[in-house]
């Protein structure tokens, strides 16, 4: 038994391999949806109806982003910190991905001509859109038309906006000092979600449904001193949920148990080479559209043995050529900043 202060520090957990099981979870429950199924249904949503495979994967995601942004946010030395790793963080992969989406995958895929496809401004508007985050575009011309589930060419990015969303809420709520107030903002974030639990999630531009897992993680980090982790308390929150079935409920256990298992002595001497998830996370739909283009008739089981080796291929090259050079470049600027950002130190100082 361990309190989350104690957890959440990094050599006590390893929850690098809940989002890489997050991740891969979003690739098999979006297999059901990109091939043919043959009778066979998703298993999470046909043991809960509330639910889906790739939608719970989202909603760990969130909860677990909550919870490290805001932590993150906390320990940064500056504030200009905070928003280079973030930067460093999210977009070099997001531009590279989208760069192989349009000029590689899109040309070779697409039914038109490749002038028709590089004349057309739906192709420079989904390139443009999509590495800014602004209204992100899901089609290109020509591209999957006759899919199993046709056009969507990258679905999964719709989450990306709303990640970049909750970081920015984080980073105001920063600025504002309401981390310093910690039942103030207990009393915050516990508003917000209790706004979505009742659907009045149209006050929120962009924000849907696992924005209240990032309020719950980022509230689970002011917290920390006060939660506990055992898994006997896990064990009793899951033996409730069959006795007394609610979605609320399930879900408090989907998180709690997230917390369990990631921060075991079992998990934590798992070692895995890098982080991959975010790789697996932004290559899967795309790499299953193409699987789907090319063998129109493989089925959602079959499907996996070609594209879970295939994803993973694209994420280590993700992440030893572009994400963690970036990520170790953002932390060089923020070790040692240039001329420019040493100006705006001092204004920038989170102290």
């Amino acid at each position: 038994m361990v309190k989350l202060e104690t957890a959440i520090k990094r050599s006590n957990n390893n929850f690098d391999l809940i989002r890489l099981i997050a991740a891969l979870m979003v690739v098999f429950g979006h297999s059901f949806q990109l091939f043919r199924n043959d009778g066979y249904s998703e298993p999470v949503s046909h043991h809960f109806p509330d639910l889906n495979c790739g939608g719970l994967a989202v909603d760990i995601f969130f909860f677990l982003s909550g919870l490290f942004i805001t932590a993150s946010f906390v320990n940064s030395p500056s504030r200009q910190a905070f928003i280079i790793m973030r930067l460093f963080r999210i977009w070099p992969a997001l531009i590279v991905c989208t760069i192989v989406t349009v000029f590689l995958v899109g040309p070779l895929v697409s039914k038109l001509t490749v002038f028709q496809y590089f004349n057309s401004k739906i192709t420079w508007s989904y390139f443009f859109r999509n590495i800014t985050l602004q209204n992100v575009r899901f089609f290109l011309p020509g591209v999957f038309d006759a899919n199993h589930d046709p056009r969507t060419v990258n679905g999964p990015l719709w989450t990306l906006p709303v990640e970049v969303g909750c970081y920015f809420l984080i980073f105001i709520m920063g600025i504002m000092h309401v981390f310093k107030e910690k039942w103030f903002t207990v009393l915050i974030f516990t508003t917000l979600t209790l706004l979505y639990v009742f659907n009045y999630e149209q006050l929120f531009i962009y924000w849907n449904k696992p924005v209240p897992f990032f309020f719950a993680g980022s509230l689970a980090y002011i917290l920390r001193k006060h939660i506990v982790i055992d898994y006997k308390i896990c064990l009793s929150l899951i033996a409730l949920t069959f006795i007394h079935y609610t979605i609320v409920l399930l879900y408090i256990v989907i998180i709690y148990t997230v917390l369990v298992i990631g921060s075991s002595g079992i998990v934590r001497k798992i070692k895995l080479p890098a982080d991959y998830s975010y790789g697996i996370y932004i290559y899967g739909w795309l790499a299953q559209q193409v699987l789907s283009h090319y063998i129109p008739t493989i089925t959602s089981y079959k499907s996996l043995l070609i594209t879970i080796p295939g994803v993973f291929l694209l994420a280590s090259l993700s992440w030893h050529f572009i994400e963690y050079p970036f990520l170790k470049m953002g932390k060089g600027i923020v070790d040692n900043p240039p001329p420019f950002v040493m100006l705006f130190k001092r204004k920038f100082s989170i102290k």
